[in-house]
């Protein structure tokens, strides 16, 4: 496999298995206090059920777990994967597709005997970096084609729950650990049967605030007491400096590294009107790295066509036609059976999982059979489904999720004494900083967590040589779909309308260019932050009272400038005053699929009153990449103007590398402003050919184009332009432009930053 293939591969699957590989979790084999056990058997607690009903459902779900399956001797299904991960957060303009793969196969589970797989389609790649599928020379050591027979096996649960890394509302001792009580009740007629079939909810929910605890609603057939459908997620977040073992082993700029599982859900059908067999299974997490970057990572099973209890139609591929591929494989004592070899019987017992009692059950590994067609075919195979980034979920409707995700939120996850406070001193992208106002900063940050999902929070910094502090005291509340802060500081923040300079980029850019994007001023005060995360959308909104500083240049510190006279161009000159105001920023874009057009956009202003008299200002700009085979072309634009009499720190400042390349930030500004920027650029693809999108680097020429000026004055009276070609790397997401002035300056500038145009 390519190596780039290999490694985006690597960390997309990481982070949708951060759940199941998550360090220091606590297997269902934990034992109950002492007290809890009377003359060796175990007494639940007495809050254990909220009512007789519920206690009898968990008590009879747990007996038959391991008979649910009793007088099934086959199946046969057809099973689809769906598996997406992108790469966002609020640095980027848009969402990037960085890892997809689908995959169909035709399945027979056997009672006794060999199970079979026969692959009919596989498609994998890395569409940000236009990157395909390229399998193994030995198909046998391909993880593409590894199917775990456990989420088809009838008597096993493990694809509801996993196997270790929490416990399972089932197990023997969960009553310690979970409080269980009674939901909703749903009857279902088969008008040709005459049969009517009651499901009833338990809801589970954890005593401890853990990411080994669950919170959830679980569905059982109230005659045969077998689960139907689970929906359920942690009961926090997975926080990797709380839970991993080896954490130093990470690199401080990349922390935090934190995941919210939004949702986990399986259903169960009815099939032949007496077996609950695996239906369809839905996935949804976000990884966040640094604070900044986020990893929304979604999967989705579905099984069809079921074939139960009847004569084998799933050929074992004995005979096969030229350029097709069998294997089979086993394990007994550790030692892999391979090319023909099988297993006879059970040789071992293993630890139940779903248990509490260890060697519970028998090791009942027989073989699985393996088919795989030429692999031409399985790239076009009619059966695979489409990709997830350039398609809606259709294992689940929409309303079905957000039913379910309200249902998880409403669920009780009470406070925890395991989230002790903690002081994070290492060196992440959000500590260390370097600009010409602070010179080189570093800040620290202490956290004390008030609940599963939020926290409070003192993160001081200073700069050196500037040696003024800064301080920011807040308690803020996260969820899957927004967040909720209360904030007072004293702080340096930029003017906030393009890019982000005071992140890693553009610490970067200033200490190795010599060329600082930001304009900087001062503030102290208090907000109340709120925002609102859809799947294509962000709402962030404030309500501040602050006073505004000036924030004089400090250092002229750079490569360039050791090595000859470049310096820094002075700060803007902030006006020192007192307001109170509202402000808002919403952003969208239309999809994450890199072979369709992707327009994207942003609209924001401010209102604002105090010892400036009042103001507003308004903002809006969108883009929109248009791709051509492996050539492209990108446009955008924006325009926007202030009301009332603002200070100078709230006029529009444009320049830099996000509106007018080559040209010094607030080479333009005024109470309004417009500008256009086009693109052009032909792809190259570094690896197996790739027909969904994207390429890995793309040449591109540009052309810029800006004014602002006062409000009286809208026009073009004064409009400076630049030109110049830039290199893209994986969609825009590293970009460096080289560009020239030629009109209204004569600067070249080498420009370096994240989320290019395209």
């Amino acid at each position: 496999m390519n190596p780039v293939l290999r490694a985006v591969r690597a960390c997309s699957l990481a982070a949708a298995c951060l759940a199941s590989i998550a360090p220091g979790g606590v297997s269902a084999s934990q034992d109950p206090p002492p007290d809890r056990v009377r003359a060796g058997a175990r007494t639940a607690p007495a809050d254990a059920y909220a009512d007789d009903g519920v206690a009898g459902l968990i008590e009879r779900a747990r007996a038959q777990r391991k008979a649910r399956a009793e007088g099934l001797t086959s199946f046969e299904a057809t099973f689809r994967e769906r598996i997406y991960a992108g790469l966002g957060g609020r640095l980027l303009r848009r969402e990037r597709a960085m890892f997809h793969q689908e995959r169909a196969a035709r399945l027979r589970w056997s009672a006794e005997g060999e199970h079979i797989v026969r692959w009919l389609g596989l498609r994998r790649g890395v569409p940000i970096a236009g990157l395909g599928v390229e399998f193994q020379d030995d198909l046998g050591e391909d993880d593409g084609f590894d199917l775990d027979f456990d989420i088809v096996d009838p008597a096993s649960e493990h694809v509801a729950i996993g196997s270790d890394w929490a416990l399972h509302p089932l197990a023997d001792t969960a009553y310690y650990h979970y409080r269980y009580r009674s939901g909703d009740t749903l009857r279902i007629r088969f008008p040709e049967s005459g049969r009517t079939v009651t499901l009833i909810e338990a809801i589970v929910e954890p005593r401890e605030a853990r990411f080994d605890r669950i919170a959830g609603s679980f569905w059982f057939d109230a005659d045969e007491a077998v689960l139907t459908r689970a929906a359920y997620r942690p009961a926090i977040e997975y926080d990797f400096d709380r839970v991993a073992v080896n954490g130093d082993d990470v690199p401080g700029f990349l922390k935090p590294i934190r995941a919210t599982v939004d949702f986990i859900t399986i259903d169960y059908g009815l099939q032949e009107l007496r077996w609950w067999l695996p239906n369809r299974m839905a996935f949804d997490a976000t990884a966040t790295i640094a604070g900044a970057w986020t990893m929304p990572v979604r999967f989705e099973w579905t099984f069809e066509d079921y074939l139960v209890d009847q004569e084998q139609t799933l050929d074992p591929g004995d005979d096969l036609p030229p350029g097709w591929t069998r294997w089979v494989e086993g394990e007994e004592e550790g030692v892999a059976v391979v090319n023909g070899d099988t297993l006879a019987g059970a040789a071992r017992w293993r630890d139940d999982p779903l248990t509490a009692e260890a060697d519970s059950l028998p090791l009942d590994v027989r073989p699985v059979v393996t088919i795989v067609p030429p692999l031409d075919q399985l790239l076009e195979a009619p059966e695979l489904p489409d990709p997830l980034f350039s398609a809606s979920i259709d294992a689940f409707e929409e309303w079905e999720l957000d039913e379910l995700k309200d249902r998880l939120s409403s669920l009780r996850i009470p406070a925890s004494g395991a989230l002790r406070p903690r002081l994070d001193l290492a060196p992440g992208l959000r500590r260390l900083r370097y600009n010409r106002v602070e010179g080189l900063s570093v800040s620290a940050r202490f956290t004390w967590p008030t609940g599963a999902a939020s926290e409070f929070a003192v993160t001081p910094r200073v700069g050196i040589p500037e040696w003024e502090p800064g301080v920011e005291v807040g308690w803020n509340r996260q969820t899957a779909k927004g967040s909720f802060g209360v904030t007072a500081y004293r702080r340096l923040t930029d003017l906030g309308d393009w890019g982000r300079p005071l992140s890693f980029g553009n610490s970067v850019n200033s200490l190795l260019l010599g060329y600082d994007e930001g304009l900087y001023f001062r503030e102290t005060g208090f907000e109340l932050s709120a925002s609102r995360q859809g799947a294509r959308t962000r709402l962030e909104a404030a309500l501040f009272a602050e006073r505004h500083h000036n924030a004089p240049k400090q250092s002229d510190a750079s490569l360039p400038n050791l090595f000859g006279d470049a310096t820094f161009p002075d700060n803007v000159v902030a006006a020192r005053g007192d307001i109170v105001g509202v402000s808002g920023r919403f952003r969208a874009f239309s999809s994450v699929d890199p072979g369709v057009p992707v327009l994207s956009g942003a609209l924001w202003g401010e209102v604002a009153a105090g010892d400036f008299d009042y103001y507003g200002r308004a903002a809006i700009s969108a883009a929109l990449q248009i791709p051509a085979g492996l050539w492209g072309v990108a446009l955008e634009g924006g325009t926007g103007r202030v009301f009332g009499e603002p200070p100078p720190q709230r006029h529009f400042h444009l320049g830099g590398t996000h509106t007018l390349r080559a040209f010094d930030p607030g080479a333009a500004a005024g109470e309004t402003f417009w500008f256009g920027r086009v693109e052009l650029g032909r792809g190259f693809r570094l690896g197996p050919a790739y027909d969904l999108g994207g390429s890995t680097l793309r040449v591109s020429t540009f052309w810029d184009a800006a004014w602002a000026g006062p409000r009286d004055a809208f026009g073009t009276e004064g409009w400076r332009s630049s030109v110049g070609v830039g290199l893209s790397i994986m969609e825009g997401l590293f970009r460096i432009d080289i560009g020239r002035a030629v009109r209204g300056g004569d600067l070249w500038r080498l420009l370096v930053y994240a989320d290019g145009l395209m």
